[in-house]
């Protein structure tokens, strides 16, 4: 039986999810829904120059246990663009209302954020103290992006090129940024990334750059969990630097390293990370 088709696997995906809408800037922030009303509220965060898609093979292992809520950030995706000028916390905050209204009255929710997402996720989890069972922090590099190497060498893509000359460079942005091994980047890989980078106008690399995620992680309402892959070339300065940053945040905190994988560990090892987050999960409940 032939493989379903990258568009395939995305529109399967976006007809199956409900849709809610909540303020963002001058119009809205979109929101995607997969599972049950009843079952547990799971919310994901993407990173930047990202959507909803960057948990595309993720949110089916989830779905059957978890009521799975993931927005497009402001700037990004189908989201409307925040107001100028933003920062780390007016994003929180446009987040943390979305939740309010996305989620029922006081319904509890675990945070799983990627990347961009987790410099966000600190202000959100204290702005949400109240019902915030957990906080999974998944590639951030929480003591600001690094400054040098390959994350640094990515190219820029005129909107007007041609998609045959325009690939080779979206591909060699993926490598050097995103995965370990080249061999990752698959059709569904390159068709979710030339998508979203033709809508993402938010400028994330600032925030990114700065330790505002180690801060605002001080003194968390929830169990925190860390996720990184072997090979993130994100990570300032280093993985021993920031796995000894997390004892002092959270004593005791889960801090996996996936071997043999990059910055978007949740798709170059999809079935690894999925098993280790839902357990995880558990261990919250």
């Amino acid at each position: 039986m032939n493989e379903a088709s990258p568009r395939a696997i995305l529109d399967d995906l976006l007809a199956r999810a409900q849709e809610i809408r909540t303020p963002c800037g001058a119009g809205e922030m979109i929101w995607r829904v997969w599972g049950d009303m009843g079952s547990p509220a799971l919310v994901l965060l993407h990173g930047g120059f990202g959507a909803w898609n960057h948990w595309v093979r993720n949110i089916p292992a989830l779905e059957d246990r978890y009521r799975v809520i993931v927005p497009d950030l402001p700037g990004c995706g189908d989201s409307a663009d925040p107001h100028e000028p933003y920062d780390a916390a007016s994003l929180s905050a446009i987040l943390s209302d979305g939740l309010d209204a996305a989620l029922p009255a006081d319904a509890p929710f675990d945070l799983v954020s990627f990347s961009f997402g987790g410099v966000l996720s600190g202000p959100i989890a204290q702005a949400q103290s109240g019902r915030i069972a957990s906080l999974t922090i998944v590639g951030t590099p929480i003591l600001g992006l690094t400054t040098t190497g390959p994350a640094n060498e990515l190219v820029s893509v005129p909107a007007e090129l041609p998609p045959d000359e325009a690939a080779p460079l979206y591909r060699s942005n993926l490598q050097k940024l995103m995965v370990h091994y080249p061999d990752v980047i698959d059709g569904l890989a390159m068709t979710l990334h030339v998508e979203n980078m033709a809508k993402t106008r938010l400028r994330s690399r600032g925030i990114a750059r700065r330790t505002i995620a180690a801060d605002a992680l001080q003194n968390p309402p929830c169990r925190l969990n860390f996720i990184y892959g072997d090979g993130d070339v994100t990570l300032h300065p280093d993985m021993d630097t920031i796995r000894a940053r997390v004892e002092t945040i959270q004593p005791g905190a889960a801090f996996h390293v996936i071997p043999d994988t990059g910055h978007w560990v949740q798709f170059e090892a999809a079935a690894r990370f999925n098993a280790l987050l839902k357990q995880l999960l558990v261990q919250a409940g």
